[in-house]
């Protein structure tokens, strides 16, 4: 069998840095490309979109605790689904992609939430639903290593087919 590769630790801390990236793209190009009149838009939707921003941030951050429990769930499932012998490198691999999947639930609110800074809500609820989709996304890649090697001690191996050990 050809041996597999562990997923780049570059993926993982793109994955990572990907809502925080967002905002400062997102700033850098309003502020390079967009009129100087497009400030007075902002002016006027403030008060209607920081309300939405802060809903955004709050629902990132619950996104990002729910993203922490289904995690361990759905890599179980995962680990469940390869062949017994299957080495150390294969369960890394279910599991990162069960990471990649499970951190874009909290990352989605939070880069709308910069949409709606670009369009003028204010930047402290924004922070705080990076901030708190940061701090989820970073629980769930230190538990990619200990999820895989769970499988291993016994703690994920069990099958999906009823009757299987």
């Amino acid at each position: 069998m050809a041996r597999r590769r562990r997923p780049s630790k570059a993926l993982l801390w793109l994955t990572i840095v990907a809502a925080p990236a967002a905002l400062a793209v997102e700033t850098g190009l309003r502020l390079l490309l967009f009129p100087e009149d497009f400030e007075l838009v902002r002016e006027l939707l403030n008060p209607t979109l920081t309300p939405v921003a802060w809903v955004l941030g709050g629902v990132a951050g619950i996104a990002a605790w729910v993203g922490l429990l289904v995690q361990r769930r759905i890599s179980r499932r995962r680990l469940a689904k390869l062949p017994a012998d299957a080495d150390d490198e294969a369960r890394f691999a279910a599991v990162f992609g069960v990471f990649l999947l499970t951190t874009a639930v909290p990352q989605i609110p939070a880069i709308f939430s910069t949409f709606a800074y670009m369009f003028g809500a204010s930047l402290v609820p924004v922070l705080v639903g990076i901030g708190l989709c940061s701090v989820g996304v970073v629980a769930q890649a230190l538990r990619v290593s200990s999820l895989a090697e769970d499988a291993v001690r016994g703690g994920g191996r069990t099958s999906a087919v009823k009757g299987r050990p």
